[in-house]
């Protein structure tokens, strides 16, 4: 830069350019780098990152799905391969059933000039499982029901990021005959099942085979669910999920229970069964589904507002609705009675008068206690409590932001993105089914919602 002077002639003096900083990650994970931190060039290469359950999307090729066994060795470890005719301490591996590689080069045969033999090689791209190592084999079908041994003979990381693939190049050892396959058993010191689809919701893919049996089950509980839910509490009348009571119990005085905001959460959780579409019906002069409570912060994921929801819920008339002919409103259906919350129901916004109506009381049931529900020796919690509408469903200390129950524990969990062990949401599926029917129609979706979200 030129400085000037009035008395001194002028003079060129160095300006020290600010140094760039370089992009940190955002992911939250500390790095350890040899980056210089005072570059005098630098040249920006990745400005992207991809989340690892979008990996398998990005990826090119096609599926195919084989056993690996990575080696178990220490940092000073030779590489070598594998021996099928030894058993010793350094030929520990893990097994991981069900791997998904994405075939990049298939499976090419060469011939050797020199010796006239044959060998068949490829490369493949590994994605949200482990690190691949040089020396690594999987065994995979070759056809005929016959099995072949493929050895890792190089790895290439695909990225600088923590979150990367890895590019293998692998080679055809030997056929699998029952003795290699007994030393491979006899090599193998843990097991690993891999689920491709828990990498969409960021979860771990690979399970122990007690997690993966787990896993299966809250597979079989959501389908069950799935299957049974709308078909049992459907009234094909009215089009919509009612409080389960006998419509014509009451002789000609026939009543149906409708809870809006119940059926608004379980259509928004996609349990429908088809040819039973779930009706909302409106409440004029009030959109329903600006009303928020427990059920949008149960949707959201979000429990900012769950002090805000803590409220009773009431029962009305439906002719309390009727302010005008609106199509398809609750007031024109065969519903009777439907619930609501007072301090919506605002008198002379298009409300003419309020009518009362009238509930089925709950049939009473003793809570079932759940031991050790934490891990923790000698504590105990209720499986499910009492249900209530003063608050609405669930008890005051879950709306101060705690939890009085096992399903309670499990919302708690899930509201705040905690990990949600499968064996709670299992248990409670098992337990939800021993409740009194009125019981299931509103703790069966929370149930669901949580067998979901251990599954993921």
């Amino acid at each position: 830069m030129l400085k000037a002077k009035r008395d001194k002639p002028s003079t060129f003096q160095p300006v020290d350019r600010p140094i760039p900083e370089l992009n940190k990650p955002q992911d939250g994970v500390k790095e350890t780098t040899n980056i210089v931190t005072q570059p005098t060039r630098t040249t920006v290469t990745d400005l992207d990152r991809i989340p690892k359950q979008y990996l398998m999307k990005y990826l090119e090729g096609s599926a195919w799905t084989v056993d690996f066994f990575n080696f178990l060795k220490g940092r000073n470890d030779a590489k070598k391969f594998f021996d099928s005719k030894v058993l010793t301490p350094d030929q520990q591996v893990e097994k991981i059933i069900g791997l998904e590689l994405r075939v990049t080069t298939p499976l090419d045969r060469s011939q050797d000039t020199t010796n006239k033999t044959f060998s068949m090689s490829g490369a493949a791209t590994i994605a949200n499982s482990i690190i691949p190592n040089e020396g690594c084999f999987f065994i995979a079908p070759i056809g005929d029901g016959r099995f072949a041994l493929f050895n890792v003979t190089n790895v290439v990381r695909m990225s600088n990021n923590k979150v990367a693939t890895y590019n293998i190049e692998y080679t055809l050892l030997f056929e699998v005959d029952p003795e290699t396959a007994e030393t491979i058993r006899r090599c193998t010191v843990r097991e690993y099942y891999y689920v491709a689809e828990r990498a969409w919701t960021g979860g771990d893919t690979l399970l122990t085979p007690k997690e993966y049996r787990a896993f299966l089950e809250v597979v079989d509980a959501i389908e069950d669910i799935e299957q049974t839910y709308v078909k049992r509490f459907y009234d094909g009348e009215t089009a919509t999920l009612l409080f389960p009571h006998d419509r014509h119990s009451d002789g000609l005085r026939s009543r149906a229970y409708y809870d809006v905001f119940l059926a608004l959460f379980v259509r928004a959780l996609g349990l429908r069964t088809v040819g039973k579409d779930i009706q909302i019906y409106p409440h004029p002069p009030m959109n329903v589904e600006d009303i928020e409570t427990v059920w949008t912060a149960l949707l959201q994921q979000s429990p900012t507002f769950l002090a805000d929801y803590k409220r009773d819920s009431t029962v009305w008339q439906t002719k309390t609705f009727r302010t005008m002919q609106h199509r398809n409103s609750v007031t024109w259906s065969l519903i009777s009675d439907t619930r609501f919350f007072t301090e919506e129901l605002k008198p002379g916004y298009g409300m003419a008068q309020r009518f009362p109506g009238q509930w089925p009381e709950w049939k009473p049931f003793e809570p079932v206690e759940v031991e050790n529900y934490r891990g923790n020796e000698g504590e105990s919690i209720p499986a499910f409590l009492p249900l209530s509408f003063k608050p609405y469903l669930l008890s005051e200390t879950f709306y101060d932001g705690s939890y009085s129950s096992l399903l309670e524990y499990g919302l708690y969990l899930y509201l705040h993105k905690r990990p949600l062990p499968s064996v709670i949401a299992l248990k409670l599926f098992e337990e939800v089914y021993k409740l009194p029917k009125d019981a299931q129609f509103y703790y069966i979706p929370m149930v669901y919602l949580l067998l979901r979200y251990s599954r993921d």
